[in-house]
């Protein structure tokens, strides 16, 4: 176990990223020419799918993965307009008495630009172990095939978001400041404990919940057992958050006008009051490259050269490596070691402050209890 724990310690000594990495992805070298087109200011195609562009900002690039990287500003920020609402329930429509909370939230994300609005995201260990147990296993871009040399879903990096958010009067009144952590599919709200009940009754609440706890992961299951994740070692504050933007009824190729006025969500360009539909805003925060994080770079060229030599960062199944990496990747040896965990999370937390000395850490904003009470929620509704 010393061993171990002086080999991680020493890594996070001498992996770090390089002070000049950009925080945003550059787009493709391809002359001037090719990098004028890469921006959907220059394509000026919001609504539309061009055939011969090198990159998309219509409503389906998201999900195809092949997003312009100014689409979060120019085409996807200014159609999450917020729009009058008028709710049955009238202290809805007025600023709640809960807290404001502000505090960090994570993503692991492809290169392509996007806000999070009807997206899941995580605390430090909520984002890492999602990365541990469902992304880094693979060099795949899916776990039974896909392009080679990536990771499951092309994930390269994790954002970071500053939220702020409040909770409605009717959630406050129960006790709580998180609702249901809803599971977003392709925006798509597909419902937490075989239920998308809640919006309705609360407002479009952000939602929590502690990682083994359900709705998903939860331990001891099936599941867990069957995908070696239980029990999650993470630490007893390890979440995962739901939140709720314009339609979250509808994927993001059907949100049309029609539904986004129907439901306008939570989030709101101001500071958060508490009514129905105005309960989180965002800044963004930073992000960290995961080749860097993990010591990929710069022993390696790439994630598929890194592949390509028959490396792996973490062996889940295979039963001559299993539970750590391939050619020397120690990051995520040791998954339901208690101690390994939070080595990892501070890691990350302090690459995070290396590269954004000026931002407080994790620690120094550290994010509130997730209070989400299933009983209590779904009572009456």
């Amino acid at each position: 176990m010393f061993v171990f724990k002086v080999n991680l310690m020493l890594a996070s000594i001498i992996v770090r990223p390089p002070a000049a990495h950009s925080e945003q992805p550059t787009a493709p070298k391809a002359g001037d020419e090719q990098q004028a087109v890469n921006s959907c200011a220059s394509l000026k195609s919001c609504h539309e799918y061009k055939h011969d562009a090198p990159c998309q900002c219509n409503s389906k690039c998201s999900q195809h993965d092949n997003c312009c990287p100014d689409f979060a500003v120019v085409c996807q920020a200014s159609q999450q307009v917020p729009l009058s609402h008028t709710w049955e329930d009238s202290s809805l429509n007025s600023p709640s008495d809960a807290p404001l909370l502000t505090f960090y939230m994570y993503r692991a994300q492809s290169d392509s630009n996007y806000p999070p609005f009807n997206s899941n995201t995580g605390s430090l260990g909520g984002v890492l172990w999602y990365l541990h147990n469902e992304i880094v296993p693979y060099c795949y871009t899916t776990p039974t095939g896909g392009q080679f040399g990536y990771r499951r879903y092309k994930k390269t990096r994790i954002l970071r978001y500053k939220v702020t958010m409040k909770a409605t009067a009717p959630l406050y009144q129960k006790g709580m400041h998180f609702g249901a952590r809803m599971a977003f599919d392709a925006g798509k709200n597909t419902g937490a404990f075989g239920m998308t009940k809640g919006y309705e009754s609360y407002g479009y609440v952000v939602g929590c919940n502690i990682l083994g706890h359900g709705p998903y992961p939860t331990c001891p299951s099936d599941q867990g057992d069957k995908e070696h994740f239980c029990p999650i070692m993470y630490g007893k504050h390890a979440a995962w958050y739901s939140l709720p933007g314009q339609c979250p009824s509808q994927g993001y190729t059907s949100k049309d006008s029609s539904c986004k006025k129907d439901e306008p969500g939570g989030y709101c360009t101001g500071t958060p009051t508490g009514t129905g539909s105005c309960t989180w805003t965002y800044e963004n925060a930073g992000e960290v490259d995961l080749d860097w994080l993990v010591g990929i770079k710069p022993s390696f060229k790439s994630y598929y050269d890194f592949c390509k030599h028959g490396c792996l960062e973490y062996a889940k199944f295979d039963r001559h490596y299993r539970d750590k990496g391939k050619c020397g990747i120690t990051f995520w040896n040791n998954q339901r070691h208690g101690e390994a965990n939070q080595l990892r999370i501070q890691r990350l937390d302090q690459a995070f402050k290396q590269k954004y000395p000026d931002l407080p850490s994790d620690k120094e904003l550290p994010a509130p209890p997730c209070d989400f009470d299933k009983a209590k929620f779904y009572d009456g509704i």
